[in-house]
């Protein structure tokens, strides 16, 4: 009786995100269930589709910051194409709650994206109940500065099933209204492209991997080549685009101007 009482807020919560099913008020709902559940500190929904910028539906953000819109007027000019749930999204991935170390590149903790802006607007950790419908991906992302534990994790992955229906649900009562995303954007071969520096199309391909937190072990791996040949191809993009490192290539590609 005591474990029952101690869930009620839970199931009332569950209550209320079933009666906003298909209403202006299910997503709030169903972000303040989860808080029961795990503590969170921001809360976002994206409508992700390959070649478009993300719709950012809804946004949670336990900061209430007065930089919000800011980050993610960045997160939509270009930092998106980092994202690696967006890049999830693009390469197909099932129905599910999905972790961002199931997802994220092996350095991904390393890459200047991830110290400098996912740290700062995400947090530490992030968790995603993604969706397929129609071609995109619908995303409820869950972040905050600590890492999920896995006990956590397991929380989240009992109530699963119910959030996927539900939010499928939802989509078929309250369809999106206007374009279902974003218009055509470019990739980061066309953002590195801009620069006339005459990169090859395996320069290209490495800058675009280093820039997504890949390790010049996993790089040589995701090109089919030898690691030597991804550190020659590193020095090049950086010597054509006449930056040191990194972080310069970051801030040359994909930092606002």
């Amino acid at each position: 009786m005591d474990a029952l009482l101690k869930e009620l807020p839970v199931h009332q919560g569950l209550a209320r995100v079933f009666t906003a099913v298909g209403r202006e008020g299910f997503w709030r709902a169903l972000v303040d269930t989860l808080r029961l559940l795990v503590p969170l500190d921001n809360a976002l929904v994206a409508l992700m589709r390959p070649g478009h910028v993300p719709r950012l539906l809804i946004d949670f953000d336990a900061k209430g910051s007065a930089d919000e819109q800011e980050e993610l007027a960045d997160y939509r000019a270009g930092m998106y194409l980092l994202d690696p749930f967006y890049q999830a999204a693009c390469a197909g991935i099932a129905d599910g709650l999905h972790s961002l170390e199931s997802v994220a590149p092996d350095q991904f903790q390393h890459s200047e994206y991830y110290l400098s802006y996912f740290s700062t607007v995400v947090g530490g950790d992030e968790l995603q109940f993604m969706v397929n419908v129609d071609g995109a991906v619908l995303g409820l992302s869950l972040g905050r500065s600590v890492r999920f534990s896995l006990e956590e994790q397991g929380r989240l992955i009992c109530v699963r099933d119910w959030v996927l229906a539900a939010m499928r649900r939802h989509l078929d009562l309250l369809p999106l209204e206007g374009p279902v995303t974003e218009p055509p954007a470019g990739d980061l071969a066309t953002l590195l492209d801009r620069f006339d520096a005459r990169l090859t199309l395996r320069e290209i391909e490495t800058a675009r991997l280093i820039l997504q937190g890949f390790s010049s072990k996993a790089i040589a791996q995701q090109l089919g080549i030898s690691p030597e040949t991804v550190k020659v191809h590193r020095r090049n993009v950086y010597h054509k685009l006449n930056v040191n490192g990194h972080g310069e290539l970051f801030a040359l590609v994909l930092q606002p101007r």
